[in-house]
């Protein structure tokens, strides 16, 4: 048993204390949520990270008022919770029935023949739908283009397959993605045409006998990639050991390992030099499908070329693309969705706009500021670098975020926001969290995750019938610990929320 200190000793003690109270001190809370506070007070006392910065909030939407907070008010780096800040100004300055175009033109109709004599040109809006995220999709995903083609008239084009990246003036990837990310399928560049997320599926299949090399196959369009070194086959029961790795703006991907003569095939999503060219060829193989060959090549073009609109087709709307973000946790979704606000503001200036200078990227992040200011969030209390998550130089109190939410539970596209989010043990990144017979289908909330950086935010509703909005947010955690992890001490801590039997009132 350690004896009483006195003296020196003693007062050498103190501040070390005083900063460790500082840190997990709560914020003010309701009279009555005063027990709840103290769980939580404790939880994070026994974080097996002591290094990592915690910052909580948690207000409770019936009254607004606050339950707990402690660091509410400092800066973090959010990850992926950026997302909801993209998708609910998004929703805020576009509106929930907000739709991209996709335009189809040429220098004329086609003839009677139903032959078009000269290219066809495919203008991009920047809608995600055509095609999605799963390796059994099909070209039955390019349908409705295909046949708003054919509903032209068109039977054959005698000429090439034109795709027009006009739509944005902005760069390919967003402010501050990291050069290693970029060739990942999470980390698919931006553009105007988007087709299966500007990811294609590389099929590695062993081969027939052990020593022999494996197949190698890029999906939907194999031509995308100049496949470099190999895989080999190796004898029965081994684990797959794949790498695979490209350079920014390379075609070229270089693969190496091995993979088990009876293992099953190896598929890995990884990013398309040439988003515009990836969806031309797999709008072509849709065409020829449907019996609508083109002659000519297939060519991606950095503007719209003087032509005549044939038809267009629509995406779906904004409602459903904000939960396509916001449930996997898309980074080019959230990108594209921040574009499209810059754009906007290009195409349709408000009040208060700025238009001067920048591209699409920084129009969007201001117009997002000037959104955030109309819900009490200063633009000390968030900044934005990009729409995703994925540049470490976003920041976001857990305060702005809880304000943000407690402003979306109230705002006319509240259904489509909260129909937008990942529903703990039911679907998105909380597919498998929070699946327990008290949190499932009770916690609503948009996961984040970098090295060493974990956040969750959104909204659980408790034992007692509360409707709480927490945001949740750990920089720097690392442990001494290897089993310990972020996301499970996050998820005590949602865990200690849902289990609240609620306010006496």
């Amino acid at each position: 048993m350690m004896g009483h200190r006195s003296g020196p000793a003693r007062r050498r003690l103190v501040p070390g204390l005083l900063a460790l109270w500082t840190f997990l001190q709560p914020g003010p809370a309701h009279a009555a949520s005063a027990g709840l506070a103290r769980q939580l007070h404790d939880a994070l006392a026994a974080t097996r990270a002591p290094g990592a910065l915690w910052g909580v909030a948690v207000a409770n939407l019936a009254d607004g008022s606050t339950v707990f907070a402690t660091n509410a008010h400092r800066l973090f780096i959010p990850a992926s919770n950026t997302k909801l800040f993209t998708a609910a100004c998004a929703l805020d300055r576009l509106g929930s029935d907000w739709t991209a175009p996709t335009r189809f033109l040429s220098a004329g109709p086609p003839g009677g023949d139903g032959v078009l004599r000269g290219d066809l040109i495919i203008a991009g809006g920047g809608d995600p739908g055509f095609g999605g995220r799963s390796v059994g999709e099909t070209s039955a995903d390019f349908q409705r283009l295909v046949t708003a083609i054919r509903d032209a008239g068109v039977r054959r084009v005698d000429g090439d397959l034109v795709v027009a990246e006009g739509w944005f003036e902005a760069g390919p990837y967003g402010s501050g993605w990291g050069w290693d990310d970029i060739p990942e399928g999470y980390g698919a560049a931006v553009s105007a045409a988007v087709a299966y997320r500007n990811a294609a599926w590389v099929r590695i299949t062993p081969g027939a006998d052990p020593g022999t090399p494996a197949g190698m196959a890029a999906l939907p369009w194999n031509g995308v990639f100049q496949f470099a070194g190999g895989v080999g086959t190796g004898t029965s029961g081994i684990p797959p050991r794949v790498r695979l790795s490209r350079l920014p703006g390379s075609a070229v991907l270089h693969v190496s390992g091995q993979i088990a003569v009876d293992g099953a095939p190896y598929i890995e999503r990884m990013a398309v030099p040439d988003p515009g060219r990836w969806f031309g060829e797999c709008l072509a193989d849709a065409l020829r499908r449907s019996g609508i060959p083109v002659s000519g090549q297939v060519r991606a073009v950095p503007d719209v070329p003087a032509a005549t609109e044939l038809g267009r087709v629509r995406s779906a709307p904004l409602s459903e693309m904000a939960g396509w973000c916001l449930k996997p946790s898309d980074n080019l979704l959230a990108q594209l969705l921040l574009l499209q606000v810059g754009r906007d503001v290009r195409e349709n200036p408000r009040a208060g706009d700025r238009t001067d200078g920048g591209d699409d990227e920084s129009r969007g992040a201001q117009a997002v500021q000037a959104c955030l200011a109309g819900m009490g969030i200063g633009p000390e209390s968030f900044v934005m670098e990009e729409g995703s998550g994925l540049s470490r130089k976003n920041l976001a109190t857990p305060d702005a975020t809880v304000r943000l939410l407690r402003h979306m539970d109230a705002h006319p596209a509240s259904v489509a926001w909260r129909e937008a989010l990942p529903v703990g043990g039911v679907d998105g990144t909380l597919a498998a969290r929070f699946s327990g017979p008290s949190t499932r289908g009770r916690v609503l909330a948009k996961t984040g995750t970098l090295r060493y950086v974990n956040a969750l935010s959104g909204y659980v509703t408790t034992a007692g019938g509360e409707r709480l909005a927490f945001a949740i947010l750990v920089n720097g955690y690392r442990s001494a610990d290897p089993s310990a992890s972020g996301r499970a001490e996050i998820d005590r801590l949602v865990g200690i929320l849902a289990d609240w039997g609620g306010a006496q009132r």
